[in-house]
């Protein structure tokens, strides 16, 4: 396998969503194959031997990017999205997570994708305060089920916020991507 800078392939977008915020975009990732197919292996193989049985993608690029990891690990995959998607005449039960990140939306699973004793590999692009992941594995726990490793492409995770998270091991791309945002713990 070459070895990739896989920071390379990440846009820091700056102010934005206001002034003195920014966000890490990994589209550039995504759309150059090799890069992609190197992120996913790179990701997936600390994931092979512990054998998640199910993915969980957290929103858009988490989701795209949990969902090529899971093909490579022969795991299914379950959607964490916006319940801003879902129709108001949805059938299926749904689990909402305790706090989001998203302001005006709340991010949910399909309660009945997870079930008692599966073992869960989270997938995020970006982990700053561990938020969503934390919110996440409280309801996969709550489930019957077990998060086994969580797995992004930036953990920026300071040692305080990554010791609320627990045991599972976070495995990334990228670490301590500086991005001029102030984090507070």
């Amino acid at each position: 396998m070459a070895q990739v800078d896989f920071s390379e392939y990440v846009d820091v977008i700056r102010d934005w969503p206001e002034p003195g915020m920014a966000v890490c975009d990994i589209s550039r990732l995504l759309e150059h194959p090799h890069v992609f197919h190197e992120a996913v292996v790179t990701l997936a193989k600390p994931f092979v031997e512990v054998r998640p049985n199910k993915v969980i993608g957290i929103e858009q690029r988490g989701l795209a990017l949990g969902s090529a990891i899971a093909y490579y690990l022969g795991c299914g995959v379950v959607p964490a999205r916006s319940i801003a998607y879902l129709p108001e005449d949805y059938q299926r039960p749904v689990e909402f997570f305790p706090d989001s990140m998203f302001a005006d939306r709340r991010l949910a699973i399909v309660s009945d994708s997870i079930d008692a004793g599966d073992r869960v590999a989270i997938v995020d692009d970006w982990i700053i305060q561990g938020t969503s992941v934390l919110a996440v594995t409280k309801v996969v726990e709550k489930l019957g089920a077990q998060v086994i490793g969580v797995a992004c492409v930036i953990n920026n995770l300071s040692e305080t916020r990554r010791k609320l998270l627990g045991r599972p091991e976070v495995f990334s791309l990228i670490e301590n991507l500086q991005t001029d945002i102030l984090h507070s713990d």
